[in-house]
């Protein structure tokens, strides 16, 4: 997942796309399981009181923005 974030860095990623791209499963209903592992690579990357590597974008998916 992480690759692919930074393949589209500067650009929104969707949920719906990310689990198309990444686990090749395609579903109709929201889900928690993207957000579950970006809650982990969160965990993974962001040192404490730094801010975030990955972004949310309120009801559309995450974005990792240019430096």
């Amino acid at each position: 997942m992480l690759e692919y974030l930074l393949r589209n860095k500067g650009k929104v990623c969707r949920r719906a796309r990310i689990m198309e791209k990444v686990w090749d499963v395609h579903f109709e209903k929201d889900t928690s399981v993207i957000d579950v592992y970006i809650n982990a690579l969160r965990k993974k990357l962001d040192p404490p009181g730094a801010p975030s590597f990955v972004h949310t974008v309120r009801g559309v998916g995450y974005i990792i923005n240019e430096a």
